[in-house]
């Protein structure tokens, strides 16, 4: 099957705006000068690397951190290797990788989406890296198979993915539901098992006063217009979006008789005055707000809030409510014993990272690829993303624990962390207990996706679930269209392309089935 017709891109859209780029923009000049070769061991290689990162702080010459990461790859036995970095950001990135890539100057090192690496592969800008990563067993150990094969066309390896730390509190789902769980402490309430237990508690959030202010205003569960609801479709064994093996082919959710079942939970809980009923039209910020305004008491958000140094949000809610105490709920079962929250496909954490077709000595450059992976004794992962230990973080082996003493904007203009974080792995050594603890429980019920690849069709298609879906979703819960109206929705679904998107899903499906054998 040629590169072309099997475009394998991920149905989380992996955007040149990820986790770790910001909305500004900001660009880095060359580094003033290189370290010089030792002698005999031949001249030394500046790559040219490229970032999608909004960091205006990230010095010209690269600072410190280019120092002492030099240093460091000298003390591994890896000499002749420097690098000048180049950053932008978001729509001005792309404008720039495509008017490199147009005049045959693209950087040797840089990242990339999906989409254009498909057509990057297809124009041969980019080159296979299967060999080079047979002497790179860091970076391997710290990417799952799986990663590898969504970056794979005609059974080469065209892009590095990110990678994860081993650690269950690394696993890249973070979502679920949230609960204000001394709001339960006050009511007598225990956590929510089921559906059914689930709805008794927004009930009593919404009618018992919980945070005894002696008033009627508190909401059961919050969302916002971007809410997947996927613990409710979970108890339900699906997730609408995702592929479910059904008979030997794989279906989307959204067109499995289980959604319409799930429709109505959340349509006669709407009815009930349980959700929030401005869900439709809030931003997640507004619901932020809500949560720390104690409006809400259930909601879907993640690992993140149950402790203050979770996130600037989960800062602002404790800030607001000193005696708030949040949990992660384990994921609701439904009417026949089914939960999950919805698996996140790792590869949407960040930008993909690809080598030009006529980058200078792969081999070194992914020497030093493979140092910036490993996390032992003369590695360059830790110094790389936190800096020098014991100057800016220290590390509690007997915890597996990092604290960090320097702030990351620090870091930043001093020439570490994220700007020049080249590979990406999750680390959450930096979480307390508590988040780690909630991120372990949201990982151990998930609704898994048969197939992250995507199709030509879906992309010939988007409306279908950015819009026709969504249409169907809100007005349904909303109760302005009743549940029954759904099987309009997956008749419209397949006579608009959802037919041709399901052929061609299970041709490659039956491809990846095959290839993995």
């Amino acid at each position: 099957m040629s590169i072309k017709k099997r475009l394998s891109i991920m149905v989380c859209a992996i955007t040149m705006t990820s986790a770790i780029t910001a909305c500004s923009k900001g660009e880095s000049a060359a580094p003033s000068g290189s370290l010089d070769a030792k002698a005999g061991q031949g001249k030394t290689i500046t790559y040219q690397f490229l970032r999608n990162s909004s960091t205006p702080e990230y010095p010209a010459d690269g600072g410190e951190g280019r120092q002492e990461i030099l240093k460091g790859l000298e003390k591994a036995g890896i000499t002749g290797f420097d690098y000048k970095l180049s950053l932008s950001s978001g729509d001005d990135y792309n404008t720039k990788l495509n008017l490199l890539a147009t005049s045959g100057e693209l950087p040797d090192y840089f990242d990339i989406d999906s989409k254009t690496l498909s057509r990057f592969v297809e124009q041969g800008l980019v080159q296979p890296i299967d060999d080079y990563l047979k002497s790179a067993p860091h970076l391997m150990k710290a990417i799952p198979e799986p990663y590898w094969k969504q970056v794979t066309f005609d059974g080469k390896i065209y892009a590095i993915p990110n990678g994860t730390r081993p650690e269950s509190f690394n696993f890249p789902t973070v979502g679920g539901l949230d609960v204000r769980q001394d709001w339960l402490d006050a009511l007598g309430l225990k956590q929510p098992t089921t559906l059914d237990e689930l709805h008794d508690v927004l009930k009593a959030f919404v009618s018992q006063d919980p945070d005894k202010d002696g008033k009627k205003d508190t909401a059961g569960l919050g969302a916002s217009k971007t809410t997947d609801f996927g613990a409710i479709f979970g108890a339900f064994g699906i997730i609408p979006g995702y592929w479910t093996e059904v008979d030997g082919q794989i279906k989307k959710g959204l067109v499995l008789p289980e959604m319409k079942e799930a429709l109505a939970v959340l349509q006669q809980w709407y009815k009930e005055g349980l959700i929030d009923k401005d869900f439709p039209i809030m931003e997640s910020k507004q619901m932020d707000e809500k949560i720390t305004n104690s409006e809400i008491g259930l909601w879907f958000g993640d690992g993140y809030y149950v402790d203050k140094s979770g996130s600037s949000v989960a800062e602002s809610i404790f800030k607001a409510n000193p005696n708030a105490k949040i949990e992660m709920l384990t994921a609701p079962k439904g009417p026949s014993g089914k939960q999950g929250y919805p698996e996140v496909n790792g590869l949407s954490s960040s930008p993909l990272r690809a080598v030009s077709a006529k980058a200078q000595d792969p081999a070194k450059l992914f020497q030093f690829l493979d140092w910036i992976a490993n996390d032992e004794a003369g590695g360059g992962f830790n110094l790389l993303l936190y800096g020098v230990e014991g100057k800016d973080f220290t590390y509690d082996q007997a915890t597996n624990s990092i604290k960090q003493i320097t702030p990351y904007s620090e870091l930043y203009k001093r020439g570490y962390s994220n700007p020049i974080r080249m590979i990406y792995i999750i680390d959450r050594r930096w979480a307390a207990e508590p988040v780690r603890n909630a991120i372990e429980s949201v990982n151990q019920n998930l609704i898994k996706n048969a197939m992250w690849n995507t199709v030509q069709a879906e992309i010939d298609y988007p409306d279908l679930e950015q819009k026709l879906y969504q249409e169907y979703l809100i007005k349904i819960i909303t109760g302005i269209w009743p549940v029954e109206k759904y099987d309009e929705f997956i008749q419209k679904y397949y006579d608009q392309g959802g037919s041709e998107i399901e052929k061609q899903a299970n041709e490659l499906y039956k491809q990846l089935q095959s290839e993995s054998k």
